[in-house]
């Protein structure tokens, strides 16, 4: 049995970030709650998680223009449409039977899929649990979108607005931030310690690349050889994530060049972020989220089409970022900011204003606020 059941979804890295986050910050204010975090597609059927995740990161790197298509052709489809409650029925059973043996006070989605089942599981009657629907982009979808969620917890106020528009009741809605582990809420205690950690040296620029958690193999070899390129005195730092074969096959390249690092999945990226003079990186928007809690100076590229592409122009439209399309303009955007301080400072000082860096803590405390203990 648990208190608060997180269900997430293993597409990529965020969705399962932000619940880790939650959990953190909630059992941080309450250590007694029993929370438990189960992938609902695996739960589903293993063999259907273990293909779909593959279609999904296979589609992202080759054909990333189609999944574009399809976000843009759904974004704003009715909550009623056949296309917006197909998939409300799947797995329906087998999460009655897990809710059955949890008996969860509180149901945290990190993913739209399960929202739907979970809405019209209560619409039905067969639960009456509080569903929290925690969106893990800036962008909206209208999947996301059910009747029977009790409360949303959206990036920022125009999310906020924009679920009001679509007919959600206002007092459903917090903005209370993308949810971040609760240690981006605090500054670096030992800054000589994070460059320790990472290898590098204090005084000379660091330029860091990420692109999730499962790194994009084309982009990341497009930035590493822009690094390569770079006339500037500079360390670099660059993050594969859990890409076996892509770490080793950057780390063979830059054989030779002192001066990058190429490493696997970490988990320092508090460090990593708040050392960089530069960060390149896609609009995921956890990692964004954690950027701008660190005031990093990010270079947007390979943006994935879809949700990344408004998660990108929020940033843009609030000036606390760059983009570039190719790679003769990552290397002058880069070049940019490492001569450019009076540009730097600007965007740490936007990033300041609109990050949320406490997100997970208050996220958490509606969260338990809806637990009635």
């Amino acid at each position: 049995m648990c208190d608060i059941l997180f269900l997430v979804a293993s597409y990529g890295t965020g969705h399962i970030k932000v619940a880790l986050a939650l959990q953190s910050a909630i059992l941080s204010l309450n250590p007694n709650v029993n929370t438990k975090i189960v992938d609902f597609i695996e739960l589903v059927d293993p063999y259907l998680n273990e293909i779909s995740q593959w279609v999904f990161m296979m589609m992202l790197r080759y054909y990333p223009s189609l999944w574009g298509r399809f976000f843009k052709r759904t974004e704003n489809i009715s909550m009623d449409s056949f296309r917006h409650n197909f998939l409300n029925i799947i797995g329906s059973e087998k999460l009655i039977d897990l809710l059955r043996k949890e008996k969860p006070r509180v149901i945290v989605c990190t993913y739209p899929i399960q929202v739907g089942v979970l809405s019209r599981l209560k619409r039905l009657g067969i639960i009456d649990t509080p569903v929290v629907s925690v969106v893990t982009d800036i962008a909206v979808h209208s999947f996301w979108l059910h009747p029977y969620v009790d409360l949303y917890i959206v990036a920022n106020n125009m999310a906020r607005e924009i679920l009001i528009s679509k007919g959600v009741p206002a007092y459903k809605v917090r903005d209370t931030g993308i949810p971040i582990e609760p240690k981006f809420s605090e500054p670096i205690d030992n800054i000589d310690r994070a460059f320790d950690i990472l290898g590098l040296k204090k005084g000379i620029p660091v330029v860091s690349a990420m692109m999730g958690g499962y790194g994009l193999e084309s982009k990341l070899i497009e930035i590493t050889d822009v690094l390569m390129k770079l006339d500037f005195s500079f360390q670099g730092v660059i993050v594969a994530g859990k890409n076996e074969k892509l770490r080793r096959s950057l780390s063979e390249k830059v054989r030779g060049k002192d001066n990058i690092k190429v490493f696997g999945y970490i988990e320092y990226n508090k460090e990593l972020l708040g050392v960089s003079d530069v960060f390149v990186t896609k609009a995921g928007a956890v990692t964004i989220s954690e950027a701008l809690a660190m005031e990093a100076p990010m270079i947007l590229y390979g943006v994935i089409p879809g949700h990344e592409e408004e998660n990108a122009q929020f940033l843009l439209d609030n000036n606390v970022a760059l983009i570039a399309y190719n790679p003769l303009e990552l290397k002058e955007k880069i070049e940019l900011l490492l001569i450019n301080k009076n540009l730097v400072e600007k965007m740490k000082s936007i990033a300041k204003r609109i990050k949320k860096p406490n997100s997970a803590i208050d996220g958490a405390k509606l969260i338990l606020n809806l637990c009635q203990f």
